[in-house]
């Protein structure tokens, strides 16, 4: 494939993978970028912001784009009428970059929902510290991720005992203490066994306010019955249990961090 950049133009190698049709998320990009999966000049590139040039190649699995300088309009015509003209299934599809026109918008959608994460975040630390009250997690598909944002915040020792990422169901009975009667009848990812891993967190650390999240983020793991996106809530604030089935969209690192986000706005608007 052919990528034509005007002269003294350049792209970013994601931003480059994204237009040339290679991938349709940029998260998913970033990541085999990170796994070494994309080559630049016949050498490995894990940097995503590596800036490409007129003469560089880019290599991912079947792909091969070559970056050319854009002719003037008149031939760039005259071009593309001769590969209508001449066409072959077997023929390279042209791709042209238009640099100016370019506008990142799932980067920008990905930075609004990191910003809300934050923001959110912050304020629900901000009344915990104000209530005097204490916190403790049970993560299962999040693997974690609640914990980090938590403990990102200064003075989060005042009010987080401690949490547990208990991906496995063994880990959900052994830890938590779900039946394993709940997970055979209702499986996994159930409000049953989200609101067992809530209880089963309270006990172990005794804290005011206990959180749990389990669900599918897929890409793999969803069914007819629990598509990829389903995930459950659960919360005990005071003694009193409150949860929520969500139906998100999205890629996996999407479903994770709207499902972050909701947690923090359900434990925000109940304490």
């Amino acid at each position: 494939m052919d990528f034509y950049i005007n002269k003294g133009d350049e792209i970013e190698l994601f931003k480059l993978l994204k237009a040339a049709g290679v991938c349709d998320y940029y998260s998913d990009i970033r990541h085999f970028i990170k796994d070494g999966l994309v080559n630049v000049n016949g050498e490995t590139n894990k940097l995503k912001h590596t800036m490409i040039k007129i003469g560089d190649l880019v290599e991912y699995k079947e792909f091969k784009i070559n970056i050319v300088e854009s002719r003037p309009k008149g031939e760039q015509r005259e071009e593309r009428k001769k590969i209508s003209e001449e066409y072959k299934p077997q023929s390279q599809r042209v791709q042209h970059g238009k640099l100016k026109s370019w506008r990142p918008k799932p980067i920008e959608l990905e930075n609004e929902m990191d910003n809300e994460i934050n923001t959110v975040s912050q304020k629900l630390h901000e009344k915990l510290l104000y209530k005097k009250l204490t916190l403790s997690l049970a993560e299962s598909c999040t693997g974690g991720m609640i914990q980090e944002i938590i403990t990102a915040n200064s003075g989060a020792s005042e009010y987080f005992a401690g949490g547990v990422v208990s991906y496995s169901n063994q880990a959900k009975i052994n830890i938590l203490k779900v039946k394993s009667e709940t997970i055979d009848k209702f499986g996994a990812v159930s409000k049953e066994t989200a609101i067992e891993m809530v209880k089963g967190t309270a006990i172990i650390f005794g804290t005011d306010i206990s959180a749990s999240i389990t669900g599918i983020a897929g890409p793999l793991g969803g069914t007819p019955e629990k598509p990829v996106g389903t995930i459950y809530l659960a919360a005990s604030i005071n003694n009193k249990i409150i949860s929520r089935k969500l139906s998100l969209s999205g890629n996996r690192e999407n479903i994770r961090k709207k499902s972050v986000l909701i947690l923090f706005k359900l434990l925000l608007e109940n304490i």
